[in-house]
């Protein structure tokens, strides 16, 4: 049997398709203490808001400087963060006006912040509840 091309590729768009889901399944429950998502315009409270992400990150422990510079990110594109870190083991996010993390620009404590407008900051670290930034 000799299958032309544009049939192949139909017979392999429910693999693909697939593979796509599971990744997506996968991402979803992995586990993670934390999770960060800057967010175009829209922002919901009361939604996931997975739409209108433009970066994400998620982690199990306390994560060092992070240069936002080097994720190829539309910066004026974004206008809200949301950071989520409800576990029993909580994290705190702390922002820089840099990506060396040396000029500290806001945080955001008590594990749950969605929808907070975005202030231009280039650096990011996680940091264990109530520990210094």
């Amino acid at each position: 049997m000799h299958l032309s091309l544009p049939s192949f590729l139909l017979l392999l768009t429910p693999v693909i398709a697939t593979a796509q889901s599971s990744a997506t399944i996968q991402d979803a429950l992995r586990p993670r203490n934390w999770d960060i998502r800057l967010l175009k315009k829209g922002c919901n409270p009361d939604s996931a808001n997975f739409d209108l992400s433009l970066f994400h990150a998620q982690g199990l422990n306390e994560q060092t400087c992070d240069d936002l510079s080097t994720a190829r990110l539309n910066f004026s594109a974004v206008d809200t963060v949301s950071w989520k870190s409800p576990g029993t083991t909580s994290y705190d996010l702390c922002m820089y006006a840099d990506g060396g993390c040396s000029a500290n620009v806001g945080e955001i404590r008590g594990g749950w912040g969605v929808c907070v407008p975005f202030s231009g900051w280039r650096g990011w670290k996680v940091v264990g509840k109530d520990e210094e930034c």
